[in-house]
């Protein structure tokens, strides 16, 4: 059963650096930097490119991170924030609230609930 437990815990981890590692990419290499700030305008962010850096960097840094099991139980906040901020800012339109996309934002919240579920197993190792 622990060896189990084991397995499951090793392919929870890898999926969840994978989550930021990948996107991060996608947006340093496919999308460019460019698109990211695009995008962060749109939202309203201040000095957006200098966010779409903060975010890219964000991505990948955690990504790999998670992936090498490196100090997890801090890191993880970094992942916690960025979906949290992504499905309060790109699903939810606040001036219709009925015309959100609902099952979006809970997939961001359900996997920052996995973060925080990982730092926390993390924190008693």
């Amino acid at each position: 059963m622990k060896e189990n437990k084991r397995y499951v815990m090793t392919v929870n981890l890898i999926l969840l650096g994978l989550v930021m590692f990948l996107p991060g990419l996608m947006k340093l290499f496919i999308l460019k930097p460019s698109a990211v700030e695009g995008m962060l305008s749109g939202l309203g962010f201040p000095i957006p490119l200098i966010f779409a850096w903060i975010l890219i960097i964000g991505e990948i840094g955690s990504g790999i991170a998670i992936l090498a099991r490196w100090k997890v139980k801090q890191i993880v906040w970094i992942p916690m924030i960025i979906l949290v901020i992504a499905g309060l800012t790109t699903t939810v339109t606040w001036s219709s609230l009925g015309q959100s996309q609902w099952p979006g934002f809970l997939m961001h919240i359900a996997l920052a609930s996995n973060y925080w579920l990982l730092g926390n197993i993390y924190s008693r190792k």
